[in-house]
């Protein structure tokens, strides 16, 4: 009998959005890939090829602008063809895929037909890209098969659910790189022994590691620490 708990059913939406967005990633030839989704008007990526691009997404978040966004709703695929000449349009957007390196981007509308859900399908390269035709269908139907993905499940209404804990763990995931990143340019140190200080920290203090990671972002940036919902 197949498994049908809340477990079950995210482990196979995670790996079918993996498999199709790392199939996309070979076949369009872009550098990495995300999937941004609105739930109650909440935004947050649910998955990406590269963590480092979650950065990209969530400043369109913050500013509540930006390619991401504008395709979340039917809408014709938007390609950006130089992020560093954007000029005043997006600007966020603009500056913090200047700051990771994206050069070309194109965000593609998700055709899921679930209540409260909506998806967009991000492309992005580290290097000027031409975005054609034939490209730009290609994506179409890579955000089909998103779409199909999530249609498959066998409860519609869990979809909401699932993406909210995607969501969450990738979050999670984005602190502790953050926080890596941090230690690794105030220690002169490199990832792994990065990941090792987040380690001890979190034993000593008895404190969850994405707390500690949240808790280093927080002092460095100014910005509040961030909270994460538990599974219900």
């Amino acid at each position: 009998m197949r498994d049908r708990t809340p477990e079950a059913a995210e482990a196979r939406l995670n790996r079918l959005l993996n498999y199709i967005l790392e199939t996309a990633v070979d076949v369009l030839g872009f550098d990495g890939v995300t999937v941004s989704a609105r739930h109650d008007e909440r935004l947050s990526t649910v998955a990406t090829t590269d963590q480092r691009l979650v950065a990209v997404d969530e400043a369109q978040y913050a500013a509540n602008e930006g390619p991401c966004l504008a395709v979340l709703d039917p809408h014709d695929p938007i390609t950006v063809a130089d992020t560093s000449q954007l000029g005043d349009q997006w600007r966020f957007f603009a500056d913090t895929a200047v700051h990771v390196g994206v050069v070309s981007s194109l965000s593609v509308h998700v055709p899921v037909e679930i209540d409260d859900i909506a998806a967009s399908v991000n492309f992005y390269a580290r290097r000027p890209f031409p975005i054609e035709q034939p490209k730009i269908t290609l994506a179409e139907g890579f955000a089909r098969q998103v779409a199909e993905s999530m249609l498959a499940l066998e409860e519609h209404r869990s979809t909401a659910a699932l993406a909210n804990h995607l969501a969450e763990a990738m979050k999670s995931r984005a602190a502790i790189e953050q926080a890596k990143g941090i230690l690794i340019a105030e220690h002169d140190v490199d990832a792994d022994q990065a990941f090792t200080m987040l380690v001890q920290l979190s034993q000593r203090s008895n404190t969850k590691l994405r707390d500690v990671a949240a808790r280093i972002v927080a002092d460095r940036t100014g910005k509040p620490p961030q909270t994460w919902d538990e599974p219900q």
